[in-house]
């Protein structure tokens, strides 16, 4: 077990590492849209940011899922240039034929966000960015399954580093504020989809027609599109009801709050849930592989719980130092709920494995209309009451009865048995720590610094003094720390 955790954790800190180099560019854009983007222009950044997800998330018709699904398949039987060939050249043609209509209506749409048509033209660049950014997926799955991390990396922080470069001249420079970093995020996404099609997609097609092949990721990666839209609403929707319940200000300041909560989902949540993933299908037909998922999911929620602790100790003091912007301060508060609901978002990537396994996609619609619903009305109750903190709460109980009812579902195809008590005690011993932090930011710095470092160090050592890890876990820990040392000891 620990060796295959082992293989995971490579996975994950190869395939992570673009990652996290690439947002850690975005994370530095801060200073940037703190000093030239008013709070305000930022709020409708966010719900311009939010379209984007939400239409690269649908307009893919299910074909990354499908990709996903059967690369491996079909590899095996020597079909993998034709199916990629018809995927990706069908992919290209749905996108489009599906992002017209957007072009054509900018305008209402943008009076019905904005209640004007001033943001028309920066609609249009939105929806330019949506067939960018969907023409980059399938690439970036091919480098990570065909196991070429150089490659990925590469190409990842090439995206990236060309949108800083251009965002930070274009709203620095030219004063061109939501425009300039549209048009940088434009340009990074469209370059990358060009350099991959050259790079890594053509050298593996096979130019011959068999929409057969098509119809079988799309057979089994739409369903799940029409579940998750549910969960993609409620996902959002806190923003655009922010928006319409309350002002820009209010929405900008939760959503650079959301933004700093999702530095964790983005670096490590989805980075653990995306490397998890292809090991699903690739361990299906193991013995005893309910162990393996069972024991993914307790360690994610200790390791993701350990790193949540440390960044909501230290956030606020990194932020002051470069958010010099005060309006963007009051969002920091909804941090650590966000950051919560993050933790509990990245467990569904653990908890619907019956569904991934039994192609049983479609009963991802029931927990998300619910948790939709549910959303919507908190949202409608809890803005009004206490703003963007209601939002926040909202997102919070919503992403948790989703994932309730996710688990309930998906036990029903592929018992798998996981360890709840002990998930169960590593949050609440999180959330203990973490309210304990708080009785200690009127000390000295440096006694700060230590209470938080200790209480960090106190976090796995209860877990240890409360039997959280088994003996073999334990016993495989120890040999592993004891190859290290002997590798790098001196007197070897």
């Amino acid at each position: 077990m620990l060796s295959q955790l082992r293989k995971l954790g490579k996975q994950t800190a190869v395939y992570g590492l673009g990652s996290i180099l690439s947002k850690m560019l975005g994370f530095l854009l801060i200073p940037v849209y703190t000093s030239f983007i008013p709070i305000g222009d930022f709020g409708i950044l966010a719900v311009m940011e939010i379209t984007i997800l939400f239409l690269t998330s649908i307009l893919h018709f299910g074909i990354f899922s499908g990709h996903q699904r059967y690369f491996f398949i079909e590899k095996g039987e020597n079909n993998y240039g034709t199916f990629l060939f018809n995927n990706y050249a069908g992919n290209i043609l749905l996108t489009l034929i599906a992002i017209l209509p957007f072009f054509l209506f900018s305008s209402r749409i943008s009076e019905l966000f904005y209640s004007d048509s001033s943001q028309t033209e920066n609609l249009k660049i939105v929806f330019g960015i949506v067939v960018a950014e969907i023409l980059c997926v399938v690439p970036f799955q091919i480098l990570q399954f065909e196991e070429k991390p150089v490659r990925y990396i590469l190409l990842n922080i090439f995206k990236l580093t060309l949108s800083f470069l251009l965002t930070v001249y274009f709203v620095r420079n030219l004063s061109l504020g939501i425009e300039g970093i549209l048009y940088a995020r434009l340009t990074g996404a469209g370059t990358t989809a060009i350099i991959s099609l050259l790079f890594v997609i053509i050298p593996r097609l096979t130019f011959r027609w068999d929409i057969s092949l098509l119809w079988l990721s799309i057979k089994f990666g739409l369903p799940a599109i029409f579940g998750n839209i549910g969960f993609l609403i409620f996902q959002m929707n806190d923003r655009y009801m922010l928006n319409w319940l309350s002002t820009d200000i209010e929405t900008g300041k939760y959503s650079f709050g959301y933004k700093i909560a999702n530095f964790i989902n983005l670096i490590f949540v989805s980075t653990i849930g995306l490397s998890y993933m292809p090991s699903i299908f690739s361990k299906e037909k193991e013995e005893n592989n309910s162990r393996y998922y069972r024991k993914m999911l307790t360690y994610y929620c200790f390791l993701i719980a350990f790193i949540i602790l440390g960044f909501l100790f230290f956030y606020k003091d990194l932020l002051t130092l470069v958010t010099k912007n005060r309006d963007y301060w009051d969002g920091l508060k909804v941090v650590p709920v966000l950051s919560l609901s993050f933790m509990v978002m990245g467990m569904n990537y653990f908890v619907g494995i019956g569904l991934y396994l039994k192609n049983k996609m479609h009963h991802f619609l029931v927990p998300s209309l619910a948790a939709v619903i549910l959303n919507i009305l908190m949202n409608f109750y809890f803005i009004p009451l206490w703003g963007m903190m209601g939002a926040a709460y909202s997102t919070l109980c919503s992403q948790i009865i989703y994932t309730v009812i996710l688990t309930f579902t998906a036990q029903r195809y592929f018992k798998v048995g996981f360890e709840w008590c002990k998930i169960l005690l590593i949050y609440s011993l999180a959330i203990a720590l973490f309210i304990g932090n708080q009785f200690s930011e009127s000390l000295n710095l440096f006694l700060v610094l230590f209470i938080r470092l200790l209480l960090l160090a106190i976090f796995p050592l209860v877990l240890y003094k409360l039997n959280f890890f088994e003996k073999i876990e334990l016993t495989r820990l120890r040999e592993g720390i004891g190859k290290i040392f002997n590798r790098y000891s001196p007197w070897q």
